[in-house]
């Protein structure tokens, strides 16, 4: 009876509770149960980061106050573990309900707002105690040596220039987390810069050291895409996403942010650069700025500033001597006296030293330097000394005193890019070709070889320096150049006519203001983000009339802008690679009658349409990397364009072209008897090739991308062979790309003297390569993608020209290189690649060796690729004299940490981009 009563009672009480739960407001504790306690947990796990946070900073704290912060933080995580767990155990309502009304300890929501309180002041107490922690500077790491010990630097750290390089390279261990370097313009910031990211690595340990311009009309996404090309990370579609990207990257890593050309303050923070800087978690966080400004160093937050000086007469006279020669200077008795003259003329700015020298290091006789001198005070004496006028004037005199008037023209194209852009130097000649520069030749290759030679005599002048090239991690290189800021303004000055350059200036529109494009002979808007234009052809830009508009690198360029295009019926230069045009040709093109350089690569284009045969006068186009798989081109289009000497057309695609897309090219050129200078183009079968090579030498082809071939188990066109009926081809060919196909082999004996690029995807029947010296003595570009019956390539051991290897995704490559029976070196023998400057070995499953016995050298590698390599556990790298952190390596952290080295002189050759 009494066990009935009980449970009968039970019932009640439990009948009751349902009762109130769901028909009386008793319920409001518990939801409010579940707010409180999530509120406090979120204020816990705000608490926990904070300390994580000062603690990474601070990982053994001296002080009283910390350490009783920390004790007090851990004391409230384990009471609030304790309210969250009275609160997970009683997830059914009825049995916290019953807690609620029972329990002499009372509700979990009030404990839960009673403990939030406490918890918040000890956020904020802590946030105050980090503070405080931040504002005291942080000595970071000594100094691997002293500056002053180093030996064997750069012959641009001679003179003043070693006194400022090791200031900057102390400052390398100073508490302090910015310097500013400051001064004129060409008095030397860049080289100091330049020199720190030379050799900052023998002084102190830095995972990442980046050299950035950022130029007058600097932005943030402009600093972005450098920051991004020199780490080799990833593109991003919004600022807000690429500075995401940056932040993660660089968060946990010791970097060295080197700026050039600073004109006003940056936001870092906006770029994705951690703050703040200083020593954060034991990692080095370091800037050094460099401006003509030294309110714009302390506006950067830099407290210690070197000044840059112009240099002394003795050691401006010992760089004016070493660039002109002394056996030039001491050629005659008066030259030696009249030479200190000229070098005064200079004002001790290295620039003008440099520059100045170059140009009289042809000048023999006493007469040339007196003529020369003349020349140079008569020029400053309408200028202020030391102004940027003053210095224009003696760039000036530099371009005087050029070969010809021709290479002259050359220099000052130049100026057309962005302020600080290294600039390709094949870019640089296809522009002087489409401009009409250089000599017309009917050779293409002998024109941009001649082009080219036209750079090396602008190098030597000293007016173009070396650029960088992002690609291969080259700082700087052989394959790019740029202008100095201060030769690029003096350059603009005294161009010939009128020119409008707003290049990276960061446009959102073009300019409106009638003045500046009024006479306008040359425009340069390349390189920023114009996405509006005027509603119609009137206002600004109703009256203008250039001969060469240059508009590249608007990635959204707005249909409006080639509404007014199609009214500048002067242009004979016009060039809008990657400006997003989608779908229709632009039709508005075909208006411009006296076109003579069209560019239209990197777009969305579906056909030519017959309306182009209008540009007449048209003598070089090019659509390369057309993003769309299918393009047609209008029967008889090309027999129209009579002048027509390069023509480059084809997809980016490896997937599908249009049936009508190759036939009536080589129709026109069969039946019209046209002659081209270089023709690049896809081809779907041999057949095609023959009919190309028949053609030669009319028409000579540069490039050709195969695909499908018909079924065809060999490939004839590198075959010695099938010279008779494709030498034509074989003797021209400077690229050749091969993809979808069912062939086997591939031997290549021609006679190849041009070929440079070679790549091959998505032959996945391929089992054979090999290459005889004919054929491939002069590659330095070679990519294979899906060729997964290839088990080796050793062949490419005999490429003395090798720049680029790039393979991915073939998944029977087991080695890169074999041994004596596969055609390569024995083991004992060390393989070198005397110019390979970049490796990319991506998606390699079975790829268990680079060689299975044996060392390499790669002397010039600057980049190494290997992600989806997991059988892959060394790199039998033979390191080179100079060669330590040179060579960027991006990979898997736990690939890397797995890597097996043969020395630790090894390892230090590579920085891991992880």
């Amino acid at each position: 009876m009494e066990l009935q009563l009980v449970a009968v009672l039970a019932s009640l009480a439990l009948g009751g509770a349902l009762l109130v739960l769901f028909f009386g407001k008793w319920w409001q504790p518990l939801a409010d149960a579940d707010k409180r306690v999530e509120e406090l947990s979120d204020a816990v796990e705000a608490l926990l980061r904070l300390r994580a946070e000062f603690l990474g900073h601070d990982p053994a704290p001296t002080s009283d106050p910390v350490r009783a912060w920390l004790r007090r933080v851990q004391e409230a995580q384990d009471e609030v573990a304790s309210i969250k767990a009275r609160h997970d155990g009683g997830q059914l309502y009825v049995i916290r309900l019953l807690q609620y009304l029972f329990l002499p300890t009372g509700p979990v929501a009030g404990l839960a707002a009673q403990q939030l309180k406490p918890v918040r002041a000890l956020r904020d107490q802590g946030a105050a105690l980090l503070e405080a922690v931040l504002a005291t500077p942080q000595a970071p790491p000594p100094l691997l040596c002293q500056p002053e010990d180093l030996e064997d630097l750069p012959a641009e750290s001679a003179g003043a220039a070693r006194a400022h390089l090791n200031e900057a390279l102390r400052f390398l261990g100073d508490p302090d987390a910015a310097l500013g370097v400051w001064g004129a313009g060409g008095v030397g910031k860049t080289t100091v810069l330049k020199l720190v990211r030379d050799v900052c690595g023998r002084v102190a340990r830095f995972d990442h050291v980046l050299l950035l311009a950022a130029s007058r009309d600097c932005t943030v996404a402009k600093l972005q895409r450098e920051v991004v090309a020199v780490l080799g990370l990833r593109d991003a579609p919004t600022e807000q996403a690429q500075a995401a990207g940056i932040l993660s990257f660089l968060r946990d890593k010791s970097f060295l942010l080197l700026l050039d050309s600073v004109w006003e303050r940056l936001d870092l923070e906006r770029v994705g650069i951690p703050q703040p800087l200083g020593v954060v978690n034991g990692k080095v966080r370091k800037v050094i700025v460099a401006s003509r400004r030294e309110a714009v160093c302390a506006d950067m937050g830099c407290r210690k500033k070197i000044k840059i000086e112009r240099l002394n007469e003795e050691d401006a006279w010992s760089l004016f001597e070493a660039n002109v020669g002394g056996d030039i200077i001491h050629r005659h008795t008066q030259i030696p006296t009249l030479a200190r003259q000229v070098a005064a003329e200079c004002k001790g700015l290295p620039l003008a030293v440099v520059t100045i020298g170059r140009a009289m290091s042809n000048k023999r006789t006493p007469e040339e330097w007196a003529d020369a001198l003349d020349t140079l005070k008569a020029s400053q004496l309408s200028t202020t000394p030391g102004s940027d006028k003053s210095t224009h004037a003696l760039v000036r005199f530099c371009y005087d005193n050029l070969d010809s008037d021709m290479v002259g023209e050359c220099f000052l194209t130049c100026a057309l890019w962005p302020e600080d852009h290294s600039i390709s130097k094949d870019e640089l000649v296809q522009c002087w070709i489409g401009l009409g520069l250089l000599p017309e030749l009917t050779d293409i290759d002998e024109a941009h070889r001649f082009g080219h030679s036209v750079i090396a005599i602008l190098e030597a002048a000293r007016l173009l320096e070396p650029g960088d090239n992002h690609r291969y991690n080259m700082y700087p290189s052989d394959t790019h150049v740029r202008l100095h800021d201060v030769v690029r303004d003096a350059a603009l000055r005294f161009a010939p006519g009128k020119w409008l350059v707003r290049a990276g200036a960061g446009l959102r529109e073009p300019p409106r203001e009638e003045a500046l494009w009024r006479d306008a002979r040359r425009v340069s808007l390349m390189h920023n983000s114009i996405e509006d234009a005027p509603a119609k052809a009137g206002g600004a830009l109703s009256d203008a009339q250039p001969a060469s508009l240059m508009l590249q690198c608007n990635r959204a360029l707005p249909k409006m802008m080639l509404q007014v295009i199609q009214h500048f019926t002067r242009l004979t230069y016009l060039d809008l690679e990657d400006t997003g045009i989608q779908d229709a040709f632009p039709i508005e093109i075909c208006c411009l009658v006296n076109l003579e350089y069209l560019n239209l690569s990197k777009n969305r284009i579906l056909s030519l349409p017959m309306e182009l045969s209008n540009l007449s006068q048209l003598k070089y186009f090019y659509m390369r990397d057309n993003y769309y798989i299918q393009i047609t081109i209008a029967p008889g289009l090309i027999s129209q364009l009579g002048k027509l000497q390069v023509f480059e057309v084809f997809t980016a695609s490896i997937v599908s072209v249009a049936d009508d897309y190759v036939s009536p090219v080589i129709d026109d050129l069969e039946s019209s008897g046209a002659r081209m200078a270089s023709l690049s183009i896809w081809l779907d079968n041999t057949r095609d090739v023959e009919r190309l090579a028949r053609l030669a030498p009319g028409v000579l082809v540069r490039s050709l991308h195969l695909r499908k071939l018909d079924g065809a188990r060999a490939l004839p066109l590198l075959s010695s062979q099938h010279a008779p009926e494709l030498g034509g081809v074989q003797e021209s060919l400077r690229e050749l790309v091969v993809y979808s196909s069912d062939v086997e082999e591939l031997v290549a004996d021609a006679h190849a003297p041009r070929l440079e690029i070679v790549k091959f995807g998505f032959l996945t029947k391929l089992r054979v390569m090999a290459w005889s010296h004919g054929a491939s003595s002069n590659l330095r570009d070679v990519a294979l993608g899906a060729c997964h019956s290839l088990t080796h390539l050793t062949w490419v051991q005999h490429l003395p020209c090798l720049e680029s290897l790039i393979l991915s995704g073939c998944n029977g490559l087991t080695r890169l290189l074999g041994g004596a029976e596969d055609g390569g070196s024995a083991a004992e023998e060390v393989v070198a690649f005397p110019r390979l400057r970049m490796l990319a070995l991506l998606g390699l499953p079975k790829l268990e060796a680079v060689r299975v016995e044996g060392e390499c050298e790669f002397p010039e590698l600057r980049r190494l690729q290997t992600r989806g390599c997991p059988r892959l556990r060394r790199i039998p790298l033979r390191p080179a004299c100079g060669q330590q952190g040179n060579v960027r390596i991006e990979c898997d952290k736990h690939w890397w940490n797995a890597l097996q080295w043969a020395g630790d002189d090894v390892k230090s050759c590579f920085v891991p981009v992880l």
